[in-house]
């Protein structure tokens, strides 16, 4: 199955539609006011030495031996990657790469470009605030911490969410019994959820039941931040 992969970078404040982006500069080579011009002929010396045993079809196919292969299309903005026969962690490698250039992946098949991470919490997940934040910047690294809202919990059902940046959702189910804190994480069509839960006799009082509730938080923003990993090419 074929995958094709962008990057570039935006200019300092410069908000772009990245589905437009993709469309107009990555596919039809056009130039867009708002991005940054990439070091193009670094890059390719960069991928030529990473994959030096694989053979060179021409100036921009690369096939390995035991089949797969991969093709670039760049302009002086963006740089596309398109893979066939390739695993997950061969595709990703390319995202891992341009992070030094300072350009986060767009992936059209999931319509998500990853160069940031909302951040929502409903009702008593907004106590937890503070350590939330903290933990987001350690589990999610290649992804800036956007704005943070805190919301009361939404009645009834909600809506898959398809986000062009990836948003994380924390939740706090406290119940007679059990308490459960659920992270979910969107990022365009793919998503994932991760719930924890302790006994609620344990939240005894305001500063435990917030050490607690971190915790858990934690432990499922972790969870979650694996599973990003394992559904996309984001690194």
């Amino acid at each position: 199955m074929g995958i094709d992969l962008s990057y570039w970078k935006s200019s300092p404040g410069v908000g772009l539609e990245p589905k437009r982006v993709y469309q107009t500069a990555c596919c039809d080579g056009r130039e867009i006011e708002g991005l940054e011009w990439l070091p193009v002929d670094g890059i390719l010396s960069e991928i030529e030495a990473a994959f030096a045993k694989w053979e060179r079809m021409d100036g921009v196919t690369w096939e390995k031996e035991t089949g797969g292969g991969f093709q670039v299309f760049t302009t002086p903005q963006v740089f596309r990657v398109d893979g066939y026969g390739l695993s997950r962690e061969e595709m990703a490698r390319f995202s891992e790469m341009m992070k030094g250039y300072g350009c986060p992946l767009y992936d059209p098949q999931q319509g998500c470009r990853f160069d940031s991470l909302a951040v929502v919490l409903y009702g008593e997940a907004g106590d937890i605030r503070e350590a939330v934040e903290e933990q987001a910047r350690a589990v999610f690294p290649g992804l800036p911490l956007g704005e943070v809202r805190c919301l009361p919990v939404p009645e009834g059902a909600v809506g898959l969410p398809r986000p062009e940046h990836p948003v994380l959702e924390v939740f706090v189910h406290r119940g007679k019994t059990i308490t459960k804190v659920t992270a979910n994480l969107f990022f365009g069509s793919g998503w994932t959820s991760r719930p924890t839960q302790c006994k609620t006799a344990l939240l005894t009082g305001p500063e435990e039941t917030q050490k607690r509730l971190a915790k858990l938080a934690g432990t499922a923003m972790k969870r979650a931040a694996e599973d990003l990993r394992q559904r996309s090419y984001h690194r």
